[in-house]
């Protein structure tokens, strides 16, 4: 007799995942024609603008300053003043914004500096440098108009008058003291 072999626990039959490999197709055609598409960017929004053709020129900024005309010193006293003035060029190829300052030199009587007043006014011959004009004023040793006392057009000149005055009320100790000071010309480049 022929006996049926006896099989212990349960036999399952291998499950077959068909939709599986249908899907992972699916989802790497998409992705990579999603890939494709783009443009080679990756940026959620893009733009792109054109200009018009634009030239871009160097200039130069360059000033040129004369020597300050003698001021008569000699007659100096309380309550009086002496002119002078000096020329200033723009030899660049832009307008220049210009700032006058001073400096004292060392040498110079520290009671005279306190006493010393300095004006700048722009006038338009040396024959109009008089004393009394109206423009930047301030003590000699701590004088500055600051930037853009004028502006000085490229290529073109002005003429600066200076007046310096001894207070009225000058102590007799600043009598015959000695005063030297230079004068700082910057131009500084505008917008045209």
């Amino acid at each position: 007799m022929t006996a049926t072999p006896r099989t212990t626990g349960r036999h399952r039959a291998n499950r077959r995942h068909r939709w599986v490999w249908p899907v992972a197709l699916t989802l790497v055609v998409a992705v990579g024609t999603a890939l494709l598409g783009t443009g080679g960017t990756y940026a959620l929004w893009n733009g792109t603008a054109s200009t018009s053709a634009t030239t871009v020129r160097s200039a130069t900024a360059t000033v040129t300053v004369g020597a300050l005309s003698a001021m008569n010193t000699t007659v100096l006293g309380p309550g009086t003043s002496t002119t002078g003035t000096f020329t200033v060029q723009n030899t660049g190829s832009v307008p220049l914004s210009m700032r006058v300052a001073t400096s004292a030199t060392h040498a110079s009587s520290a009671a005279a500096l306190g006493e010393l007043t300095l004006h700048l006014a722009v006038v338009s011959s040396t024959a109009k440098c008089t004393a009394g004009l109206s423009g930047a004023s301030g003590r000699l040793a701590t004088f500055d108009t600051g930037s853009g006392s004028f502006t000085l057009p490229a290529g073109s000149s002005g003429i600066a008058c200076l007046e310096v005055v001894l207070d009225a009320d000058a102590p007799q100790s600043v009598a015959g003291a000695a005063t030297d000071f230079t004068l700082s010309v910057t131009g500084t480049q505008v917008s045209a």
